[in-house]
């Protein structure tokens, strides 16, 4: 046996109010029985009678219940509006204050400090050639390079220097 359902229960299912509800199913002559309506008949007839353009309209203007869920009203989306809005000032205004930065920025500089370490260290071959040339101690050949890292590294470690280098490519 079908389930029966009453004008409320139809109503929740198709997200319409009570009188979209008996207009559907008075415009298709279908009248309640024994305990109501053939529910899935009736919810059927609502949903292919109901104009889900005027139940939004009639949401947006307060005077109806909006429909099925997927039908968002004026004042809905108008939130959801002023929240990127809302969004895109705070963005704007951490940029301003020098605490948010591009990404392609932050790219580009990461890539230039990451050349200039790979120059660096590509260099030390050619830096300490003429200081180890001729010499025979391996603890003072291995001292002298060490030493040349430790300059590059030192030079590459330099905070100051880094965002100095960061700042003059971010504001330029």
């Amino acid at each position: 046996m079908a389930k029966r359902g009453k004008i409320q229960e139809i109503a929740d299912a198709c997200g319409v109010n009570q009188a979209t509800v008996r207009r559907a199913l008075s415009a298709a002559n279908l009248s309640a029985g024994r305990g109501g309506y053939d529910f899935e008949k009736a919810v059927k007839t609502v949903e292919a009678h109901a104009d889900p353009a005027r139940i939004a309209g009639h949401a947006s203007s307060g005077r109806g219940e909006g429909g099925n869920g997927d039908v968002k009203t004026f004042s809905d989306i108008r939130a959801v509006s002023e929240g990127h809005r809302a969004r895109k000032l705070e963005l704007d205004n951490l940029k301003a204050e020098g605490r948010l930065i591009d990404r392609e920025t932050v790219t580009e500089t990461g890539i230039s400090i990451i050349a200039a370490a790979r120059t660096a260290l590509l260099s030390l071959g050619h830096r300490t050639a003429a200081k180890v040339a001729g010499k025979t101690d391996i603890a003072e050949i291995a001292r002298l390079i060490e030493t040349e890292v430790r300059d590059v590294l030192g030079v590459l470690a330099d905070d100051d220097k880094f965002l100095a280098a960061l700042e003059a490519e971010v504001l330029s």
